[in-house]
């Protein structure tokens, strides 16, 4: 749900503003927004607050250390968890600022000059690598002649029209070079062709020519000792160097680890304390000041207010007035949105982070998209050995991740993910596709494979609910912030719904929808919705009740549901037909590998296609994600 917000001014003696500041921070509940100006910078009016040359040369230092420090922060090979940071943070307490600049200039050069010669022995490993593959790729055309790269050999790479290019290269070997010359080549894909040119060592300087002109990249030796040896001894030298280098990157990856270990910590914990005073100092310029008071404005829920009022009142006594100001004139889009769910539902507002927040005053389909969505992926799921294994991964993303929020909540939604396709499972009879039933006789309520067109309508049923709860969510929406005609023509167009459905009914004689009342109910129904639309809609009203069959596609689109969990199903009893089919040593690796393959697509296309369903057929019916985060003043460092 979206909580109740109330707009704030708090009004200070202009002397006590930077520490009624620090205060809100500390406290962490006000949304802090630009105070309006009548008047910018006009005598005898408020003006914004702008920061003493002593604060701004402050501020200017703390940006350049903040931006620093998040260079350097990703090239931290440990990450700490979030009580070492913590534990490091209060430590720290007791140094003094010079000696925390001090430390973390040590820190960043130490970690720029460790990654810097990691980055360095990978890139020479790089090169060398490349070369001898290479070198390998030419040794062969050779034929174990003894020659040197550079003296009376060399070797080179050709791309893109490699045949033109082995064309001039052959007729000016043989104008230029001389028949005692040799070229050598080999293809080694589509458009690249690896060749060696052979020739007399005092023919060295016009091949060295040749290729220049000819614009032939001849193959370099990487490294200064390589030169003057035949191919076969630079390929024994290189591999002592990929050896050596290979020993040092490791080396370097082990310090960079360790020392990471070490200062981790205290570099996140000292960002952190950067980051704050930093945030301190620019928030500043929203608020504004006379010359004897500051005001600052900001949102806080509701029922923080009182909260909060009575910490500032007690803090600073006869000091600060805090004021409600009124919002009825202040565009929904401009209030923060504050989502603040059951702890079961939080979770899955990681399912909708990629909209943004709900407008204020409108609906958060947190609960709604939580609901539909297990529901959705357990029935398509519907096997219990599988669920235990969504079980597994969610298990391994809350200990391994449990530190980073939305991978936390991703692994608290597995869980809920497993629980539903668990209880399909049971239902469906499914442990391991048809395993269970075959080999513990485990009983099966429903066979998906043997009914699919109970199936079919089962999933249609879904959406027979969904996309109808959707319509009346999108009514209640536009009824509520007085948009009368977008009500109407979502009303019509649920009645037209209704009215097909009966309709289908009465078509495929199901009772008690056959009955001739049904029938005036369903005209009726038609009437309102032209009505509705034509009013709603005027000349377009026409094309908008088209929208209705698509509206039913919306409804039939669920039948995906059925096909998905069918073809799950299909694959893991082909896995335990297979292992039965073939004998128990072929067998059983077999079907481990078709059902690991299964699970993995079961994961996977479950959830795409019923998050699907979700954001393309039911949010955009009435979610209008078009508000602004609530965001607060607050502290990163919580020490």
């Amino acid at each position: 749900m979206i909580a109740k917000m109330e707009r704030l001014e708090i009004v200070c003696m202009r002397e006590a503003m930077p520490g009624v500041v620090g205060f809100l921070q500390d406290q962490g509940l006000l949304h802090v927004e630009e105070v309006p100006l009548a008047q910018d910078a006009a005598p005898g009016f408020l003006k914004r607050v702008a920061l003493e040359p002593s604060q701004q040369q402050k501020a200017d230092a703390l940006e350049t250390q903040h931006r620093t420090l998040n260079e350097v922060i990703p090239l931290l090979s440990a990450k700490p968890l979030p009580q070492y940071v913590t534990a490091a943070g209060n430590s720290l307490k007791s140094k003094t600022d010079q000696e925390l600049e001090e430390m973390a200039r040590g820190w960043v050069r130490e970690l720029r000059a460790l990654t810097r010669r990691r980055l360095n022995v990978q890139d020479n490993l790089e090169v060398l690598s490349s070369f001898k593959k290479t070198l390998e790729s030419i040794a062969p055309l050779l034929g174990g002649r003894p020659v040197v790269l550079g003296k009376d050999a060399r070797a080179f790479v050709l791309k893109g029209d490699v045949a033109r290019g082995l064309e001039r290269l052959e007729e000016r070997r043989k104008g230029e070079i001389g028949a005692d010359s040799r070229l050598f080549s080999h293809k080694v894909s589509r458009n690249v062709v690896a060749g060696v040119l052979t020739y007399p060592a005092s023919r060295n300087e016009i091949v060295a020519r040749i290729f220049k002109e000819e614009l032939i990249p001849p193959v370099e030796l990487p490294e200064k000792d390589l030169r003057g040896a035949s191919i076969q001894e630079v390929i024994q030298k290189l591999d002592l160097a990929i050896a050596k280098h290979k020993s040092s990157g490791q080396e370097l990856e082990g310090r960079l680890f360790n020392y990471s270990k070490e200062i981790g910590a205290e570099l996140l914990a000292y960002e952190a304390k950067i980051s704050d005073e930093l945030s301190q100092l620019t928030s500043m310029g929203s608020f504004a000041q006379s010359a004897m008071v500051g005001v600052i404005h900001g949102w806080a829920p509701s029922d923080m207010v009182g909260t909060l009022t009575a910490r500032i009142e007690n803090k600073f006594p006869g000091q600060v007035l805090v004021s409600h100001l009124p919002i009825d004139k202040i565009d929904v889009h401009e209030i923060p949105t504050f989502l603040r769910n059951h702890q079961l539902l939080k979770p899955f507002e990681t399912l909708l982070m990629i909209f943004k927040p709900p407008t204020y005053g409108t609906i958060d389909p947190t609960g709604l998209v939580a609901i539909s969505f297990v529901i959705f992926y357990g029935f398509i799921l519907g096997d219990v050995g599988y669920a235990a294994v969504v079980a597994l991964f969610g298990l391994f993303m809350k200990r391994k991740f449990g530190h980073i929020d939305i991978l936390s909540n991703i692994g608290t939604v597995a869980y809920w993910m497993a629980a539903s396709s668990a209880v399909f499972g049971v239902v469906f009879g499914e442990y391991f596709g048809d395993l269970g039933h075959k080999l513990l006789h485990l009983p099966v309520f429903f066979h998906r494979g043997h009914d699919v067109t109970t199936l079919m309508l089962c999933a249609i049923a879904f959406g027979a609910i969904h996309i109808p709860l959707a319509l009346v969510l999108g009514i209640w929406a536009d009824f509520s912030h007085h948009h009368a005609k977008h009500a109407a023509e979502k009303l019509g167009l649920l009645l037209g719904l209704i009215a097909i459905g009966i309709f289908a009914m009465q078509f495929f004689k199901v009772a008690p929808f056959t009955a001739f009342p049904f029938t005036i109910v369903a005209v009726a129904l038609v009437v309102i919705f032209l009505g509705l639309l034509v009013w709603a809609s005027g000349a377009m009203a026409p094309v908008l009740a088209l929208e209705v069959v698509s509206l039913l596609g919306n409804v039939l689109s669920y039948c995906r549901l059925m096909a998905l969990g069918l073809a799950g199903v299909l694959i893991a009893d082909l896995a335990n037909q297979t292992a039965h089919g073939v004998g128990l040593i072929i067998g059983i690796p077999l079907a481990l590998l078709i059902h690991t393959f299964n699970i993995g697509l079961s994961m996977f296309s479950p959830t795409i296609h019923s998050l699907r369903l979700n954001y393309v057929e039911f949010l955009p019916k009435f979610y209008r994600p078009e508000g602004r985060s609530y965001q607060p003043f607050k502290k990163e460092a919580l020490w």
